[in-house]
């Protein structure tokens, strides 16, 4: 449907005209849904799978608004928003998530969003937010042409010390009076963000973590998707079709770090010679011993030929020992039968010893913010403010909330499993 021929008539009173909508979403069975949902109410819409190819089409056809997933290859839906305000902050940009987190809406509001609308979504709320976004951010661009914006933004510089400026300074660089920093001024929308809660029963599906993970070839430099089931196959190059020798070389942080500690498959060696060293478990039951023939090959003092076997789930990885005379310790404590080695839980196999990367985070949580930035920022919104505590770039602080996302929805999901069961 050509944009031409959609009369300023198709949307009744609205004040801003939205002809065109940028869809940002990688997965084809949720795009083409919302594909559908937008051309009913005669409004043409095109998607794009990641940032790459938004920020190409965007310098050749911009659109009237971009309604914008946040788990996303590559960049981050956050990161892009913050590129599409940047450019363009009266660019409207809704967020369309399955992440129900107050902190997702909180960073989302501090890179500029207008809204942020979680799915499930009905699609008449859908469509009346884009238009009710459309005219507020319409109706802020012309109080700012009339010099009705008032205001300030407050943040805070890496090295602690808070900083005030104008409106007009949002996005530009400026020095910082106590450590001569050069800082750049956040973005954000001069009004609060719409949010619009889904009033269906929420059912999140955990999107596998794992192919968010890319490998690089140690012989030819190629970068391929990870096989998360299928470690062995993912040793093999599909292009030079040699073997990867040693750890595989994961790429994409921090992206990929939080995919890679949210899968709870990551044990961090902390002894020996690999110390520091990342061990990641394939999607099965493995065992560990000294043994050459052992799926899991591990060398020390006290590693039987057939150790524990390791198994990862939902909550963390299940470990049993195998009857051997050094025992296998968790948290310092030898262990009798199938125990489970929680996120952040220390786990001793003869002379080595490893961490299982990941956090155990409470299922009820929306927030997990500093309690004393919460505050702070509680009596910056009293006095009319917007105070923004968060000295980590913005790939880091969208990758914190993910993966805070992906390890909330997984407890979740065994939660409501292990209930239906009982």
């Amino acid at each position: 449907m050509a944009r031409d021929d959609i009369q300023s008539g198709d949307i009744g009173g609205q004040r801003a005209v939205v002809r065109y909508v940028m869809v940002v979403d990688d997965d084809a069975e949720s795009a083409r849904e919302t594909k559908g949902t937008l051309e009913k109410a005669k409004l043409e819409a095109k998607v794009f799978k990641d940032g790459g190819q938004v920020h190409g089409s965007l310098s050749l056809d911009r659109p009237d608004l971009v309604l914008l997933k946040l788990i996303l290859p590559g960049e981050s839906g956050f990161e892009i928003c913050e590129r599409l305000k940047k450019q363009d902050r009266f660019l409207p940009v809704v967020i369309y998530s399955e992440i129900e987190l107050e902190a997702a809406q909180n960073l989302a509001a501090k890179l500029g969003a207008d809204a942020y609308i979680l799915k499930p979504c009905q699609p008449e709320t859908l469509v009346a937010t884009i238009r009710e976004v459309a005219d507020i951010v319409w109706d802020r661009q012309a109080d700012e042409r009339e010099g009705k914006e008032k205001g300030e933004i407050q943040f805070r510089c890496k090295c602690g010390h808070r900083m005030k400026e104008k409106l007009e300074n949002r996005g530009k660089l400026v020095t910082c009076s106590q450590c001569q920093a050069m800082v750049q001024v956040p973005e954000r929308a001069m009004h609060d963000m719409l949010v619009k809660l889904s009033d269906a029963a929420h059912a999140n599906a955990l999107d596998d973590p794992m192919r968010f993970l890319s490998v690089k070839c140690q012989h030819c430099g190629t970068y391929y998707k990870l096989f998360s089931n299928d470690l062995e196959k993912a040793r093999t190059c599909p292009k030079c079709q040699k073997r990867q020798i040693g750890a595989l070389s994961i790429i994409g942080a921090p992206l990929s770090r939080a995919a890679l500690a949210s899968s709870l498959r990551v044990l961090r060696i902390l002894s020996g010679q690999l110390k520091g060293k990342k061990l990641m478990l394939p999607d099965r039951e493995i065992t560990l011993g000294s043994d050459r023939s052992c799926p899991l090959k591990q060398y020390g003092e006290g590693i039987a030929p057939q150790h524990c076997t390791l198994k990862p789930t939902p909550l963390g990885i299940l470990v049993n020992d195998l009857n051997t005379p050094a025992g296998t310790f968790i948290d310092n404590v030898r262990i009798t039968g199938e125990t489970l080695l929680e996120p952040g839980g220390l786990l001793k196999v003869g002379s080595m010893l490893y961490r299982l990367i990941g956090q155990n985070r409470d299922v009820n949580s929306t927030n997990f913010y500093d309690p004393k930035q919460a505050k702070a920022q509680q009596k910056a919104a009293e006095k009319g403010v917007k105070l923004f505590l968060s000295d980590k770039p913005t790939a880091e602080e969208a990758a914190d909330v993910i993966q805070a996302h992906w390890d909330i929805v997984r407890k979740k999901s065994t939660m409501s499993t292990d209930s239906a069961e009982e």
